[in-house]
Order: structure tokens, then sequence, then C-alpha cells
């Protein structure tokens, strides 16, 4: 596909968000997500679905801190976002101790490997990643959420991860953060790079989706 950059009336949050409409579409409509969200798997899908994001969450936090210092990072760093300790909460009240036993999916394997990969001058790929795991989280995490606790009977202590009460109400957080998008100096070729590895995540995250209906028996 060809990224489009913002015209000069145009901003990049924007563009961005136009960009990644059919990638976003494709990861929220899976048959494993899809499935999940009606309600129609169970609690260990649950936990085996939070497990994934806490492998991927673990390496997402590194990589922004190791590049919390980049001028594009530096205006959505927030450590409030961060889920590595929220997740191993929920992991620990849906299964006990035995999750620290369970390795990652393939596709959660080679997305970590490539959060892994990305250093202090990636900031481009870094926010690429941080936008679309963190406010695809504080927005539809609250739907699939409700989800857990209506069909799958998840109590509130396995639910922490999507609890973003600590960064204030959330559309006016949304809005700072998309403004922050705005306001980055970020050259021509930096912001395709930053689109592109937005469109990129998504097809990370479908590919862990694919993965886990493999292990439900979707497939």
């Amino acid at each position: 596909m060809t990224t489009t950059l913002p015209t000069t009336s145009e901003q990049l949050s924007v563009a961005l968000k136009a960009q990644i409409a059919t990638a976003h579409t494709n990861a929220e409509n899976s048959r494993f997500m899809a499935n999940l969200g009606k309600g129609n798997l169970d609690r260990d899908a649950v936990a085996e679905l939070t497990l994934q994001y806490f492998h991927i969450y673990s390496a997402l936090e590194a990589a922004v801190r190791r590049a919390a210092k980049h001028p594009a990072v530096a205006l959505i760093f927030d450590p409030r976002l961060e889920r590595v300790d929220a997740l191993t909460e929920d992991l620990t009240a849906l299964t006990g101790a035995a999750w620290r036993n369970e390795a990652p999916l393939a596709a959660t394997q080679r997305y970590v490997s490539e959060l892994e990969q990305l250093g202090p001058e990636d900031g481009p790929e870094v926010v690429a990643h941080h936008y679309v795991r963190y406010l695809g989280d504080i927005a539809g995490g609250q739907v699939l959420a409700r989800v857990f606790r209506n069909e799958y009977g998840v109590s509130e202590d396995a639910l922490h991860f999507y609890d973003f009460s600590t960064v204030g109400k959330i559309p006016p957080y949304r809005a700072k953060y998309k403004a922050a998008l705005d306001n980055m100096n970020l050259t021509g070729n930096e912001q395709t790079r930053l689109i592109d590895t937005a469109e990129h995540v998504f097809v990370l995250n479908q590919a862990v989706f694919t993965d886990l209906a493999a292990l439900r028996g979707l497939n």
C-alpha cells in the first residue's frame, strides 16, 4: 500500500487514522477476536489472550523506555500507561502461578522480537507501536472488559489491564495524545516510517489472533 502523508492542512493524527483503517478493521474482525467479543469462548481464552499481551507489553514498554529521550517519543511517553504489573496481577488471578511457565505463541514471539530490535534512534517506529496498542486498549479495551465481566464471569481482580483510571477521563486523554502526534516535528521520511509501522503493527496483532484461533480450533 502506498503511504499517504498529511498535506499541509492535514494533521498527522488524521492521516495516520485514515491510513490504518483497513488494517485496524481486519485485526478487529479476526476470527478469534470476533468470537471472544461475542461471548462465544470461555475464561481460558481470556487467559490465553492476556498471556500474549504480557509478553508483548513487556517488550513494548522496554522499547519505549529505551527510546524515551527521542523527541517524538518524549511527547507521548507516560509511565501511567504501563501495563506489565496489571497484566501480572490479571494472569495470577485468572490462572494462579501456572502462567509463568507458559511460553508465548509463535506469532507473539515474532512480535516481541521486532520490539526488541527497536533502539533509541527508532522514535517513529516506537511511537507507532505505542499508538496502536495503548490507544486501542484505552478505547476498544473497555468494550472487551465489559464482555469479560458479563459473558465470562471475569472478576475485577483479573481486569486491571483495562483500568486506565490513573490517566483521568479517557476522551480528553485521547485528545491530548492526538495533539502530541500532531506536534511531532517529523520529516516526511519519519512520518512514512511511523505510518507504515503502524499498519505493520496491526498485521503483527492479527497474526497473534490467528495463532490464538488455531489454539482454540477456530481455523
